[in-house]
């Protein structure tokens, strides 16, 4: 495109599989506990930010001239601010928050939104949090989470901006200077919870009309029903190990009246059945729209979720970590959708369920209905997206959404203060109230004493 710069963040995977260290399996991870995976997380996101002021396009960027102007900035706000340092030294551009996650709750560090644990669910959970011991948990998680981003990422974060822009501002205070917040959030596929009029919902935005595919892959999905299977960008098939790997190709070479697709990058460490067609990409999005899929065997990120909702093609949920456990259990809920333990991948059970999610004409029904509810708007996703970026730049110097919330600090934002003032003064009152009983108490004990004293 003539009018985009790539500058590209080249360290970062680098920084995040360093060699000499465990390389990052995520099958094995998204077995770990809620707490473990919030460490793990942590640890990610320092290298992440390692990772990336060692790239080329950092150190491109931060050789611009001081007087290059930027007219707005869009950034990951789930990524934490290390790339802020940049729009304090090109004079503090409007701000927009961004994100590929349903994130309401988690602008509370950006826009003041308020923050609502027993409502939603944290991004480590992998089941559900209805009983109390699980809300007490759930609770816990966001408040620690909340603890560990402020007082050990961002302090880290600081440190290494400070060496590439001396004199930076706080990284919390500038991420406080976003307008609005795009995320990807839509009540079909998450449970509905109080919001800012400055959180844009944006769900679907990468979801264009179908392309035509590639003659070679037309050529084959044309032939007959087939299936799709990827587990993303992250995690990769060798991740499975070569007997979980041996179970899957076993049921595709048993299910012979299907094509299957595959996102591999490289080599299965077994012979390939003639049904199963492996790449290392496939136009997910425009293979799905296609007459002939019939079922999408997903991790469960949710841009791929909203994809094959949109395209309603029933889906085989196998999650692997985060927030795909949640987005499989709510496709699940919707009657669209199976979820299968990929770790305990058996050739019978995984074949069997492919196959009831294809016969049954329940899940392609509800599929379809799913897939209107989350196509009904008055205009598209992508178009709503432009309209409040294009909102920014024509008023670049207002920002009349800015929440108060900003100004209080966590305690006073959630009316901590206000209980532990009413909690002491009910306790005061009950204190005082007992000791006033108390001296009656004494009072008619003595009286009655002394009646019983005076008739002896």
């Amino acid at each position: 495109m003539e009018n985009v710069t790539y500058l590209h963040l080249d360290r970062v995977y680098e920084s995040i599989y360093a060699s000499g260290e465990d390389p990052i399996n995520f099958v094995e991870m998204g077995k770990i506990n809620p707490w473990m995976t919030l460490a793990v997380l942590t640890q990610l996101i320092l290298k992440t930010f390692d990772g990336a002021q060692k790239s080329s396009g950092y150190q491109q960027l931060l050789n611009y001239p001081e007087n290059f102007k930027f007219d707005l900035v869009i950034y990951d706000f789930i990524a934490t601010p290390f790339l802020l340092g940049f729009m304090h030294k090109y004079g503090n551009p409007p701000l927009i928050g961004l994100t590929g996650y349903n994130a309401i709750s988690m602008t509370s560090v950006i826009l003041g939104s308020p923050y609502h644990p027993s409502l939603v669910a944290h991004h480590c959970r992998m089941e559900s949090y209805n009983s109390f011991l699980r809300r007490v948990e759930n609770y816990l998680l966001h408040w620690v989470d909340h603890t560990i981003r402020k007082y050990l990422v961002l302090p880290k974060i600081q440190t290494g901006l400070e060496k590439d822009f001396p004199g930076l501002p706080p990284v919390a205070q500038l991420e406080e200077s976003a307008r609005l917040a795009l995320v990807n959030y839509h009540p079909v596929f998450e449970p509905s919870e109080p919001m800012l009029p400055n959180v844009i919902g944006i769900a679907g935005l990468q979801i264009q009309e179908p392309k035509r595919l590639p003659k070679d892959l037309k050529e084959i999905a044309d032939q007959r029903s087939f299936v799709f299977f990827s587990l993303g960008t992250n995690t990769q098939p060798e991740m499975l190990g070569e007997q979980r790997i041996k179970h899957i190709v076993g049921a595709f070479r048993e299910l012979s009246q299907f094509t299957i697709f595959w996102k591999v990058k490289g080599n299965l460490p077994l012979e390939v059945p003639p049904n199963l067609v492996i790449r290392p990409w496939f136009p997910q999005s425009d293979l799905l729209a296609h007459p002939n899929a019939k079922l999408f065997i997903s991790h469960c990120g949710l841009l791929s979720t909203h994809e094959a909702t949109w395209r309603a093609v029933p889906i085989l949920g196998v999650p692997i970590i985060l927030d795909q456990f949640m987005n499989a259990a709510n496709s699940v809920k919707a009657g669209m959708a199976l979820e299968y333990d990929i770790r305990n991948v058996t050739k019978d059970t995984f074949k069997s369920t492919i196959l009831e999610l294809i016969t049954n004409s329940t899940y392609k029904k509800n599929a379809l209905l799913r897939s209107k509810m989350f196509r009904d708007h008055p205009e598209k996703p992508l178009d709503r997206a432009i309209w409040w970026i294009e909102y920014v730049l024509r008023n670049p110097n207002e920002n009349i959404f800015r929440s108060e919330a900003l100004s209080l600090n966590i305690f006073q934002k959630h009316d901590g203060d206000i209980v532990v003032f009413l909690s002491c003064v009910v306790f005061l009152c009950l204190y005082i109230t007992f000791k006033i009983l108390r001296v009656i108490v004494r009072r008619i004990k003595v009286s009655s004493q002394r009646k019983k004293t005076k008739y002896e």
